[in-house]
């Protein structure tokens, strides 16, 4: 298939005098839709029996619904939601994963008015006091809350019903809690009024509410008003990103719609391209990535985004299925990923594996982007290396203003949440931007070549998570805890760097295989005294490592939704651990290394 392609990498300059740059695309945005919801209507209008959703059945076979039937079920839920008076400034909780259900429920509510705010399912499976779900639902006002599966839900379900809101559930039933059937709501005769209600929209109304992964603390509402949906469509249809050769688009969505992958560029992008979003019920982890496998038999994807270890899955599955390699890629546009540094080893076989089933390489495409300002650069063509995250989007500014040897990265931009900031949160949004508008990201970059700035920008680590030796030298901690890993290979699973005010950076670890701690644990100490003896300075070297017992805590927001690790909040909950390993008579457990990458005595590390 014959694909448009994206135009050249392009970047214009301002250089300021203070030393900081302002980075922008040349390149002009292409249509602004009034809102996706006018977009879905218009989709509908044009193919009504065309696929928007699909998502496996309980017999195992796929249940479908097209954007004709799609529209008739929004404009019910509409209806409903206006009949109870929600409307502008009114927000209605989803709980569940993707489904058919929450794609009809996304569309719907935009309709009547109001915002969608898809909570974590982690907020409702996985944590016991459900104080995050609480607080997500609560801060927002929600009136409403809707769910799939209304028993699985029950604990979740029965934690925010003192707040009074009203329930809907596609099935199931609790004891003791009112619930109202999905058909029931889908089933409302939408009279005038949800026509009034969408044409009263205007860009600066709020969409969707989406929550921070919780990286930094607790999550925090973040308002998304029309105008940075909209936006966000035009700026991929400038890129050409959504030229499929006249075909309509088809994807396999594995995650969450809370997360502005899945729930913004995604979904939003396959309806502006009347494409069909089939749900994805596995997981890039070794129990469900099969089932991902399964279902990449049925869907040949037009695109396909995952994590950095779903790919390494991906290979090893396509490596063995030539059948299946060809399928997978013989209608693919770009591969995608964020949130991690793909290999370059990865990166390769998935070259050659498209090579093989096509006789040429699939572009692979990452994205950089964040709850508070969707995407904020792109590499959006082929080669360079894999930690570029690109450049700047259409109609999106960058300010790089240096800290040492990197920038800090800030941006602003229509896709910019509200200068009111995060929803119920005033001390958390008073210092999001500089006098200027521009958000602080936390991030910083680098330019991946400085004499030739469209080769693209570098994230160059968190500027919050990194620290300062007592000899003043900075740690930049994202830098060293990939190269740790790397050096470790598969025996560790995950890396906190500690260090700060102390003469040498030390790692916390997690083992790949709990299991094999003692084995592991000389492999580990060996691969340590190699990976230092290729460093040079201090900040680069790891003078002490744990390897912990207890597994990162969930419920302690040791892990985000989006399955990090929260560096900052591990050092502080397990500040004994960190105290080990800088104590001067460090027990048994710690592993210590000199300067020159050999054992340090049992007593008092030399350095």
């Amino acid at each position: 298939m014959e694909f448009a392609s994206p135009p050249p990498p392009s970047i214009a300059l301002e250089r300021r005098e203070d030393g900081s740059i302002i980075a922008r695309s040349p390149l002009p945005l292409g249509p602004v839709p009034q809102s996706l919801a006018h977009l879905f209507d218009e989709q509908a209008a044009r193919a009504p029996d065309a696929v928007f959703m699909r998502q496996r059945a309980a017999n195992g076979g796929w249940r479908s619904i097209g954007y004709g039937e799609a529209r008739r079920a929004a404009d019910g839920l509409a209806q409903w939601l206006i009949d109870r008076g929600l409307g502008f400034g009114d927000t209605v909780s989803f709980l569940s994963e993707p489904s058919i259900e929450h794609g009809i429920a996304a569309i719907g509510v935009q309709r009547s008015g109001a915002a969608i705010a898809p909570v974590s399912v982690a907020y409702s499976l996985l944590s016991q006091d459900h104080a995050q779900l609480h607080q997500c639902v609560s801060v927002v006002g929600a009136k409403v809350v809707i769910v799939d599966d209304a028993e699985r839900y029950a604990a979740a379900l029965r934690a925010v019903a003192p707040l009074g809101v009203t329930i809907v559930a596609a099935s199931g039933r609790v004891d003791g809690l009112d619930i109202v059937p999905w058909a029931e709501v889908i089933a409302t005769a939408p009279r005038h009024g949800v026509t009034e209600r969408m044409n009263a929209i205007r860009p600066d109304h709020i969409a969707r509410i989406i929550y921070t992964s919780g990286s930094t603390g607790s999550p925090k509402a973040t308002p998304q008003p029309h105008a940075n949906l909209n936006i966000t469509i035009a700026q991929n249809r400038a890129l050409g990103l959504l030229d499929f050769g006249g075909e309509a688009p088809q994807i396999l969505e594995a995650m969450p719609f809370s997360h502005i992958m899945a729930g913004n560029f995604n979904f939003n992008n396959t309806i502006a391209a009347g494409g069909t979003v089939w749900i994805d019920d596995g997981k890039p982890t070794p129990e469900l990535f099969g089932r991902t496998i399964a279902n990449l038999r049925d869907v040949a994807p037009s695109y396909f985004i995952t994590v950095p270890l779903g790919y390494t899955m991906l290979c090893q599955a396509l490596e063995a299925d030539a059948q299946l390699n060809r399928h997978f890629f013989s209608r693919l546009k770009f591969l995608g990923f964020g949130g991690a540094v793909l290999s370059e080893d990865v990166r390769d076989r998935l070259i050659a594996l498209s090579i093989e089933a096509r006789g040429a390489a699939v572009p692979i495409f990452s994205f950089y982007g964040a709850t508070e300002y969707l995407f904020g650069t792109l590499k959006y063509w082929a080669g360079g290396g894999t930690d570029v995250i690109g450049l700047p989007l259409p109609a999106t500014d960058l300010k790089l203003v240096p800290t040492g040897d990197r920038y800090e990265l800030r941006v602003k931009g229509p896709t910019l949440m509200p200068r009111s900031g995060y929803i119920g949160a005033p001390a958390a949004s008073a210092s999001l931007f500089d006098e200027e508008g521009y958000f602080h990201t936390g991030d910083a970059v680098r330019f991946a070549d400085p004499d030739e700035p469209r080769a693209g920008l570098v994230f160059a680590g968190r500027l919050s998570e990194d620290f300062k030796l007592d000899s003043g030298t900075y740690v930049t901690v994202e830098a060293l805890r990939q190269a740790l890993l790397a050096a470790c290979g598969d025996l560790v699973s995950e890396a906190v760097v500690c260090g700060l005010n102390q003469p040498y950076p030390a790692a916390l670890l997690w083992l790949k295989n709990p299991g094999a701690a003692v084995g592991a644990r000389e492999r580990i100490a060996d691969a340590i005294r190699a990976f230092n003896r290729t460093q040079g300075g201090t900040a680069r070297r790891i003078g002490a490592a744990l390897i912990l017992d207890e597994p990162a805590s969930f419920e302690a927001g040791e892990i985000t939704v989006k399955g990090n690790i929260a560096q900052r909040v591990v050092r502080e909950r397990r500040a004994r651990d960190v105290a080990r390993l800088y104590a001067d008579a460090p027990d048994d457990a710690v592993m210590l290394f000199d300067d020159a990458g050999q054992p340090a005595p049992k007593t008092v590390a030399a350095r």
